[in-house]
């Protein structure tokens, strides 16, 4: 953390079930929350979220270009947002380079033709098509 405070970086650390994905150090992070996009830089304030599923960007990580973005998708989860570090907690992350594109808009179109009964049925359909409609945008989207 020490290294955090003298480069004025912010740490980013997303956590799922099985593993650490990502523990690095950045200038800048947007993440997806259900009410929309929000960016964070070092020193922001402090706040918990509900994020929804989408990408996660991380521009300027430690050791690489000043630009350079890193992205990834998560399925959803919590962040927790302190002044000098973001914590992501979700149920998947990906990165955008190993997602292929081709079998996100296929899990799309099977989502969208299987038919859903019953309220508790419809939300879980609702929920996995923005779900998939956001890994598929995150496979397309360019850097």
């Amino acid at each position: 953390m020490a290294e955090t405070k003298q480069t004025g970086a912010i740490r980013c650390v997303i956590v799922t079930p099985e593993q650490t994905s990502l523990d690095t150090q950045a200038r800048s992070i947007g993440l997806p929350l259900s009410d929309g996009l929000r960016g964070v830089g070092r020193g922001h304030s402090p706040f918990i979220g509900r994020l929804a599923a989408g990408e996660v960007r991380i521009v300027g990580e430690q050791g690489g270009p000043a630009n350079a973005v890193r992205r990834l998708f998560v399925e959803g989860g919590f962040v927790e947002v302190a002044h000098d570090s973001v914590t992501v907690i979700t149920q998947r992350a990906v990165p955008a380079e190993k997602i292929d594109a081709s079998e996100a808009r296929a899990e799309l179109e099977k989502i969208t033709r299987d038919r859903a009964s019953g309220d508790e049925a419809i939300d879980a359909k609702l929920r996995a098509e923005d779900a998939a409609r956001a890994l598929l945008r995150t496979a397309t989207r360019g850097g």
